[in-house]
């Protein structure tokens, strides 16, 4: 039997968006991504850590809202993210049940690499230099997204991808993956997923994601 099999609440391994506060750090506030998550805490990436025994306040996206939770630092390291193991020791009812929809959804027979995250934001995707297509973000992860077109982009053909000015983040090149008729007069639906360049990835996602934590 795995050393996970043993674990009294098994980890799951995922990707969701969490919001860090801590009073052990004046100031602090951090947005990161969970490496697993399981009934009892959760592992988090972060680019700033707090010490270990900090009490930290927790806004963990779960798909379709956001769940609260206190939780204690049990180890953290300064590594390049760094890294925290926090242990839950507050989340209401309404939250935990959120949470346990989440672990249920992974623990099951099509568990996510990646939560999609439901989100309307306008976006404009640059098919070539000469040709803007308007359309909308209706979902995103750290693998890629789904966007809402005027018409069909056909699959593998690259994109950049944008978002408006005020969120001040670079457009990401992405490749559209596939395309299907979306709901009437809604355009054409289409997956992309987001190419290898890891720190314009990561500043896209977490950009476009704070503004549900903020707004």
């Amino acid at each position: 039997m795995s050393q996970a099999e043993n674990r009294e609440n098994p980890r799951l391994w995922v990707r969701v968006p969490v919001r860090c506060e801590s009073e052990a750090v004046p100031g602090y506030r951090s947005l990161g991504l969970t490496q697993n998550v399981s009934r009892g805490g959760l592992l988090l990436e972060v680019p700033r850590v707090v010490p270990q025994g900090s009490m930290t306040s927790l806004r963990l996206l779960t798909g379709e809202g956001i769940a609260y939770a206190d939780a204690e630092v049990i180890w953290a390291t300064q590594t390049s993210p760094g890294g925290m193991g926090l242990k839950f020791t507050r989340m209401d009812e309404a939250d935990a049940r959120a949470w346990e929809e989440l672990l249920f959804l992974q623990a099951g027979p099509t568990p996510r690499s990646s939560l999609r995250i439901p989100i309307d934001l306008e976006v404009t995707c640059v098919v070539n230099p000469d040709t803007n297509v308007q359309g909308r973000l209706e979902n995103l992860s750290d693998a890629g997204m789904m966007v809402v077109l005027p018409r069909a982009i056909p699959p593998q053909t690259r994109v950049h991808v944008s978002v408006p000015e005020w969120l001040i983040l670079p457009p990401v090149e992405a490749e559209v993956i596939w395309n299907r008729a979306g709901p009437e007069r809604q355009g054409a639906l289409h997956g992309l997923r987001v190419l290898k360049d890891d720190l314009g990835k990561e500043l896209f996602l977490i950009g476009t994601i704070l503004r549900i934590f903020v707004g």
